[in-house]
């Protein structure tokens, strides 16, 4: 039996990021200290944090949520859940599906139990095409379901949209979910956000958007709960002595032809108390003076723009030489496993674009 998926994504950014204002967001740099800054900024691990959130990214695809598609069959029965060719009914589904877009792809909507106590909820709707003697391969699905074991263990759950595409060498994956559940790899109770990745044979790598770790990540948070040792964590009612130090990822990263060390762009990781720190690689913008860019992201600030596999890291929001600094390194390099990280994406192969009616129970005949 496969073993089911175990993920959760929501969808928490818009695809675009748009320019923002000058000195506002993202690594906008300031000379005062923000208020409440962690207290164990300067012990974090942030190269082995950098590596695991590139890894949470790259996994963020639909190759993942479609294991856990594919694999809820294993627990089907001859209507349960009730198939069918097409969309679900637009007035039975809670989705505002565009029929006109949608390919010649299958579908459930039930609400069952089959005699091993199997459950399926809600709807979803699957479309898989091989073209091109087999050189562009596309899938899709759509899904506002729940589906869970006899022992009320999640196989699947998912509540969104999701594509991906492999051609030739190259693999490209967008996935918009407000809920996906189910086995992620080590990673725990799962994840939300929103996510484009593409990558390829050649090297060209691709990230963008921001995923949060439901379970957070990283390693154990070591402070304790002390009004003036750490007031950060005074109005997080969540945390708790020993949770994982990190919980989300800001992604706007890109490999090329023109450096095979290290990417063009930045990481964002937020720690469990809502603060941010940022590592920037080569410059993605023309930083003009002035700028709402150069004002925004401190790549002018980088004082290693070469090719050699480092980045730098900033607390967010924290000039290098802050007038507060009192003596304490705002910054630091880091020379994340890239080759690892890289190697370690789901590559899909042809066969894993195909969901056909013999892995789907069918009515047994009767002899």
């Amino acid at each position: 039996m496969r073993t089911p998926l175990q993920l959760v994504v929501v969808v928490a950014l818009t695809a675009c990021m748009p320019k923002p204002p000058g000195g506002t967001q993202i690594g906008a740099l300031r000379d005062e200290l923000p208020p409440n800054l962690p207290a164990d900024f300067l012990e974090l691990d942030l190269m082995a944090a950098t590596e695991e959130a590139l890894t949470i990214g790259g996994i963020s695809t639909l190759a993942g949520a479609w294991r856990g598609h594919a694999g809820s069959f294993d627990h089907a029965v001859f209507d349960c859940p009730h198939l069918r060719l097409g969309a679900p009914p637009e007035d039975l589904v809670d989705l505002n599906l565009n029929n006109d877009d949608l390919g010649e792809g299958m579908s459930w909507i039930d609400d069952c139990s089959t005699p091993d106590a199997a459950t399926f909820d809600g709807f979803t709707y699957w479309d898989t095409e091989i073209t091109q003697g087999g050189a562009l391969a596309t899938r899709s699905l759509i899904a506002d379901t729940h589906i869970e074991a006899a022992d009320g263990s999640v196989l699947f759950d998912f509540d969104g949209e999701a594509e991906d595409s492999l051609e030739g060498g190259a693999y490209t994956s967008s996935i918009v979910a407000r809920g996906l559940r189910g086995s992620l790899v080590g990673l725990g109770g799962g994840l939300r956000g929103e996510v484009e990745a593409s990558w390829s044979d050649t090297g060209d790598v691709s990230l963008f958007g921001a995923v949060t770790m439901l379970d957070g990540f990283g390693p154990p948070d070591g402070r304790t709960l002390d009004p003036e040792e750490t007031p950060e964590l005074s109005n997080v009612p969540s945390w708790e002595p020993g949770m994982p130090r990190f919980t989300s990822v800001r992604f706007d990263l890109t490999w090329d032809e023109s450096c095979d060390e290290e990417p063009l762009g930045y990481i964002g990781i937020r720690g469990n108390e809502g603060f941010w720190f940022d590592v920037y690689f080569l410059p993605i913008y023309d930083l003009e003076e002035d700028s709402a860019e150069a004002n925004a992201f401190p790549f002018g600030e980088v004082s290693n723009t070469t090719c050699d596999g480092i980045g730098t890291v900033f607390v967010r929001n924290i000039a290098p030489n802050s007038q507060a600094a009192e003596g304490k390194n705002f910054t630091a390099e880091i020379q994340p496993d890239f080759a690892a990280v890289l190697d370690g994406l789901p590559r899909p192969a042809l066969e894993d674009f195909v969901l056909t009616l013999h892995q789907i129970p069918q009515e047994e005949s009767t002899p």
